[in-house]
């Protein structure tokens, strides 16, 4: 049975839609794009109900099958690419945190970097 009224994507349909357009409260209060807030909560939400109903391990597999397929439509090179664009941007900001360092003259103790040592049972 068809649905009553223009088919989605007809001009009748988009005259429906722009006739509509700003005529409820929620049109003039601007919605997420004026109230970041309000999508931040509706969608921390939204994860919370998505966790409850399949369970933690829904977004390991979801994750996962959009890996495979970015890996298949753009292949390996692509992983390279984003991952030299990763490493040229965190040896700029390096750089520029000791330009400034340098300007500052302020002794700083190094970071640690990697997992700490593993401890003898």
């Amino acid at each position: 049975m068809a649905k009553p009224g223009p088919a989605a994507g007809s001009e009748g349909a988009r005259k429906i839609a722009d006739a509509h357009r700003g005529s409820h409260d929620h049109d003039k209060e601007g919605g997420f794009a004026a109230n970041p807030d309000l999508a931040r909560e509706a969608g921390r939400k939204g994860g919370e109900t998505v966790k409850s109903r399949y369970g933690a391990t829904f977004y390991q597999s979801i994750g996962k099958k959009g890996g495979e397929t970015v890996k298949r439509e753009r292949g390996t090179e692509f992983y390279a690419e984003i991952g030299r664009k990763g490493g040229e941007m965190r040896g700029q900001r390096a750089a520029t945190a000791r330009s400034a360092e340098a300007a500052t003259d302020t002794p700083t103790v190094p970071r640690k970097r990697g997992r700490p040592a593993k401890k003898a049972v």
